[in-house]
């Protein structure tokens, strides 16, 4: 069986040689054979044996140097992945290369059960497909690797405990410079990060594009066990390239859940091309005192641990905060630098109105028209008040930070916030009510002094 079969191999490449095709990288495990008493225990997979005391050899004998094995054994020909109770893995030596390629190699369950899979995991470069259940004897798969720019390594590893797998003839090749392939810019995962179980909703957008496809275009579809938790706006996408957005359904219970975005496509040569992206997030019970609606927004603590698990809302979606206004964030390279009140940009909330923790605050950007009535240097008797805020929580880049603190941003109009009209700090709470006054420049002043001053490190109002 082998024999044949390594025929066919060798015509392949000569033929791929012939037609200037490079091959990058083969590995047949051909060394892996009884040449004598010594090693017999290489046994299983090419003599048609899949079961019972085979592949028991533990050295494993490769055509190239470089080769990782974690409870992987020697077989006939070929190498045997995992035990009854261990996982096994193969990582391949780092291969030079550059551009796209093409992989392929065999599989085959322990015991011919039809439920084992085989995954493998590449590093320097991205999948079109990582996992493949395998039915019974050898099954040929083929893996289409794009954007490798500085070599890789391949890994193949067992499905789960007890599911022993073999594998054989590892072949990678240059792919055609007009191979159909399907991209995307997040690559193959789409990591909706830590959900609260009162979070909203979570949207993703990935570019989707497509190389010597067909006219008929991409079609996207979401599969998997979780699917129905997940949504996007199209079913169907030009053959150029589209935006899709994801979306991550809320209702869902505390725990990991997962889908893949499958999509498929035909090239200019007829050949069919897949790609899968995995979707995942991950919810949990984070306590959160509001919800981010107007009635019940986010407290600043709520914005705080949200922005500690920073994939929990995403830019282009608007939620309530509120807190109490210490004054503006002072601002050394675009960092937060502590409180100030010569800032109108931003304005800085706490908890509470004498928080002194400047781990315990959010800064937030106030722009065009809110900035009006919000800003301390035009108003600072806004120091001490309650203050609503509507706007976003990450940037478009992902980020949760303004000025390097948990943020608020984009609040430009007036109905992006709700002031209210009294402060909450109380003067009569000070504990030397005989200390020294001083105003938000720093001068001494009296009890005749209307406005906001600071004594014992603390602001309050002089009416």
């Amino acid at each position: 069986m082998k024999k044949s079969f390594i025929t066919f191999i060798l015509l392949s490449i000569i033929s791929l040689l012939s037609s200037a095709q490079q091959v990058v990288f083969y590995e047949s495990f051909n060394q892996c054979v009884n040449d004598d008493e010594i090693y017999d225990g290489f046994t299983g997979g090419n003599d048609d044996l899949w079961s019972g005391n085979i592949a028991t050899e533990i050295s494993v004998f490769t055509d190239n140097d470089g080769w990782s094995f974690d409870n992987v054994f020697g077989a006939n020909q070929c190498i045997k992945l995992g035990t009854s109770t261990l996982q096994g893995k193969a990582t391949t030596p780092r291969i030079s290369y550059s551009g796209d390629a093409v992989l392929t190699f065999r599989a085959a369950p322990w015991n011919e059960e039809k439920t084992y899979s085989v995954t493998i995991d590449v590093k320097g470069g991205t999948a079109d497909k990582s996992v493949f259940a395998l039915d019974k004897h050898w099954n040929e798969i083929t893996v289409n690797i794009s954007d490798i720019s500085e070599g890789l390594t391949i890994s193949f590893s067992t499905g789960a405990k007890k599911q022993r797998v073999f594998i054989d003839e590892v072949l990678i090749t240059a792919a055609p410079a007009d191979a159909p392939a399907i991209r995307v810019t997040d690559g193959y995962v789409v990591d909706f990060g830590l959900l609260g179980c009162n979070y909203l909703s979570a949207t993703r957008d990935i570019y989707v594009r497509g190389e010597n496809l067909s006219n008929a275009g991409i079609s996207a579809v979401i599969e998997g066990e979780d699917a129905s938790l997940f949504s996007i706006n199209k079913s169907q996408l030009s053959a150029g390239g589209e935006t899709i957005k994801l979306t991550c359904k809320t209702g869902a219970s505390v725990g990991m859940h997962g889908a893949a975005l499958v999509l498929k496509a035909t090239g200019t040569n007829g050949k069919a091309v897949e790609k899968q992206v995995s979707l995942l997030f991950e919810v949990s019970d984070l306590n959160l005192q509001g919800s981010g609606t107007k009635v019940n927004p986010y407290t600043v603590s709520d914005r705080i641990l949200l922005a500690e698990n920073d994939g929990t809302v995403w830019s282009g979606t608007y939620y309530w905060v509120t807190g109490y206004i210490l004054g503006a964030a002072k601002r050394h390279n675009e960092s937060f630098d502590g409180i100030c009140y010569n800032d109108n940009l931003s304005i800085v909330i706490a908890q509470t109105p004498d928080e002194t923790d400047m781990n315990k605050i959010v800064t937030v950007q106030i722009g065009q028209e809110a900035r009006e009535a919000l800003n301390v240097v035009s108003h600072p008797e806004n120091v001490g008040k309650e203050v609503s805020v509507f706007g976003t929580l990450l940037t478009d880049k992902g980020s949760p930070l303004y000025l390097g603190k948990p943020g608020v941003r984009d609040i430009n109009n007036n109905d992006q916030y709700v002031l209210n009209s009294s402060t909450s700090v109380d003067y009569l709470q000070q504990t030397n009510l005989n200390a020294t006054m001083y105003d938000l420049l720093g001068r001494p002043v009296g009890e005749g002094y209307h406005g906001i001053v600071i004594q014992n490190g603390k602001k309050f109002i002089l009416p």
